[in-house]
């Protein structure tokens, strides 16, 4: 029979695999050698990141991150604003936000963030006033795992970004459904 110590020096990315999601990033299958790694030894990994202190989540649309306190930071309080805005201004347009953000490509350039103003008083309270304000947020987000970057000047969502649409979703279905009851 193996020891935890053969079995963990058997799974080649383990610290890489420990220190991103350490940082919060979120491993999707777009992050091959480190996601395989990480499904095939999911069990383990799972008891190895418990006995250390880290609930490791296997979210139902096939990504892993770790599951951190309940406090909102302000780096999550800017994603999740994006997000809401993005969402919001989709919707808006008459598009399907749920098929959209997962499929389409965003240039920069065409976001409605910085140019409504309704979403400029939303973003200046979330602390993103400038342009680069908006692209710090979207690179912390490609940080995380939200999303990649096609070029300086577009982006395109990653499966982990579910979390934040799902989220966003639930919201606005529960504003709808306030507002039908009044």
């Amino acid at each position: 029979m193996q020891t935890e110590k053969q079995i963990f020096s058997a799974i080649p990315h383990l610290m890489e695999i420990f220190d991103l999601l350490r940082k919060g990033k979120h491993i999707a299958p777009e992050d091959t050698g480190i996601y395989f790694d990480l499904q095939t030894n999911e069990a383990a990994l799972t008891e190895l990141f418990t006995q250390l202190g880290f609930e490791l989540i296997h979210h139902p649309r096939g990504f892993y991150y770790f599951r951190g306190d309940t406090a909102i930071s302000d780096t999550s309080s800017k994603m999740a604003v994006f997000m809401f805005i993005l969402v919001e201004s989709i919707a808006d347009a008459g598009g399907s936000p749920a098929e959209q953000i997962m499929a389409d490509i965003f240039p920069i350039e065409n976001l409605e963030h910085l140019r409504r103003e309704r979403y400029r008083a939303i973003m200046q309270e979330a602390g993103m006033v400038t342009e680069e304000d908006l692209r710090q947020t979207l690179r912390t987000m490609e940080r995380f795992g939200f999303l990649k970057m096609e070029n300086a000047d577009a982006f395109r969502f990653r499966t982990p970004a579910y979390r934040f649409l799902d989220l966003c979703m639930d919201i606005f279905k529960e504003n709808e459904a306030a507002e039908s009851n009044q």
